[in-house]
């Protein structure tokens, strides 16, 4: 099964759970968050986005694998998906994946350069500001500019 995003009522449910989801990820009610993905997942298993995100918020709580594995899905639906290559890499890097780390913020960076240089800025502005618990992208030293 494929999902018809162009179809209205899938549009107006996505549309829904995605803000919905930003919503409560920006209030830090990541379990909460986690649970809406898992909704829209059940709705629309075939839709990469949310699984996507899902494995965004995996990484915010420190459930790497499941980050991994949720980006892993996200991927075989949409392998362009630079958001989620993005966030896997993340998710390697800190299980100690340097390598795999490097192939997927590689990967990221050839398919949506921009979005790569828009999480790093913000990263690097929270971490100057002292926000240590949502810095991804440059944690530990670890800069994505020496890609």
């Amino acid at each position: 099964m494929s999902i018809d995003n162009s179809n209205p009522e899938y549009s107006s449910h996505a549309k829904a759970f995605s803000e919905s989801l930003a919503k409560k990820y920006k209030l830090g009610n990541y379990e909460s968050a986690i649970q809406d993905s898992i909704k829209a997942i059940g709705l629309y298993p075939d839709d990469g986005f949310a699984y996507g995100r899902r494995g965004y918020i995996k990484n915010q709580i420190g459930d790497y694998l499941g980050a991994v594995q949720d980006c892993n899905k996200a991927l075989d639906l949409n392998p362009d998906d630079a958001f989620s290559y993005f966030t896997r890499g993340i998710a390697k890097r800190a299980l100690g994946d340097y390598g795999g780390a490097m192939k997927d913020f590689l990967k990221a960076v050839e398919l949506d350069w921009n979005m790569v240089k828009k999480y790093f800025n913000r990263d690097f502005a929270r971490n100057i500001l002292g926000d240590k618990k949502h810095t991804h992208a440059i944690n530990k030293g670890n800069y994505i500019s020496e890609i």
